[in-house]
């Protein structure tokens, strides 16, 4: 193998490595705690890395904010 070739086979491993880079979004869920005095809300916290937008919309329609 010459160094052209390897120097361009690093080049687009390098491009494809880039395009599919993931995000690590905090996501929060509302939890509703009842207690024999009061009731009130904590957020139960988990951090989401994806590179997947549809990943992300699926935990946002099961009730958590990502941002």
């Amino acid at each position: 193998m010459n160094y052209q070739t390897l120097f361009l086979a690093l080049i687009i491993g390098g491009f494809f490595s880039f395009t599919s880079c993931s995000k690590c979004h905090e996501c929060k869920a509302p939890i509703e705690v009842r207690t024999p005095d009061t009731t009130y809300t904590e957020y139960q916290s988990q951090e989401l890395c994806t590179a997947d937008n549809k990943e992300l919309e699926a935990k946002e329609a099961e009730g958590y904010i990502c941002n």
